[in-house]
Formats: structure tokens, sequence, C-alpha cells
């Protein structure tokens, strides 16, 4: 682990275990919650156990309910719970999507703009589209 203070453990470990379960959907595109927890536990024992301990019943408590919390992506500033992020990374074009966004993100803050405003809304699954980015995004889909 890296050096840290301990008064900041606890949520250092909380972190670490969100990143990797965000890190989880992203790589395992058309992940389902089942899918999720058991990749969590198999492939990020460390942060898992680290973060929740190894009570199997509390740790699948921890983990139902980490699925319905907000996590924001530190990439693209978007916030949204892990059961929504779920369905945003459904297949692989849509991580492209993702990774597409992540660009534009990166290509704003590097020109001053910060980042954009764009915002995923759950319900309707849409994307309003900044007009920063519409250009950009226009001849991305007319290529």
């Amino acid at each position: 682990m890296n050096e840290q203070n301990i008064y900041n453990e606890p949520a250092t470990l909380t972190a670490e275990l969100q990143e990797a379960a965000f890190e989880y959907l992203l790589l395992n595109p058309g992940s389902e919650f089942g899918d999720w927890k058991q990749g969590l536990i198999s492939e990020y024992h460390a942060e898992v156990v680290d973060a929740l301990g190894n009570n199997p019943t509390e740790v699948n408590a921890d983990l139902a309910d980490m699925w319905e919390q907000e996590y924001t992506d530190p990439k693209t500033g978007l916030s949204q719970k892990f059961s929504e992020w779920a369905m945003s990374f459904a297949n692989e074009y849509a991580v492209g999507v993702y990774y597409f966004l992540v660009d534009a993100c990166k290509d704003l803050t590097q020109l001053g703009h910060g980042f954009p405003d764009v915002a995923l809304m759950s319900k309707n699954r849409q994307v309003p589209c900044d007009n920063r980015l519409r250009g950009g995004a226009q001849a991305a889909i007319e290529d």
C-alpha cells in the first residue's frame, strides 16, 4: 500500500475500492450486479478486504449498498450510481463513446475551459451536448 495518513485511511481505502469498482465496469462492458460483485471479490480482493473486511455476509451487503451509491468519474466530472455506470457501459461501443468524452474533456481542460457542461440524465439515458463539443462530436458521427 502507498503511504497514508492513518486518519484518512478508511476514506482512502473506500476511495480505492470505488476506483476499482468503476474500473471493473469500464473493463467489463455489460456487467450486471452479480458479475460486478464477483469480479470485485476475485480481481480486486485486496481492495475489497481492506475497505470492507472479510466477513462474506457483510461484504455482500456492503457491495449491494455500494452498487446504489454515487461515484464521480475524475476524468469527466460526471457522477452516477454504480448501477447507472453499468448501464452506461452496456457494450464496447458505449465504452468507446466514454473514451471519446474523456478525450474531449481533456482537450477542453488543456484549452482552459475546464470540464464541459455535460450531464447524464439517468431516467432518459441522454447526454445533452455542450456547444463547445457539438462541432467535434458531429464531425465524428458523420465520418
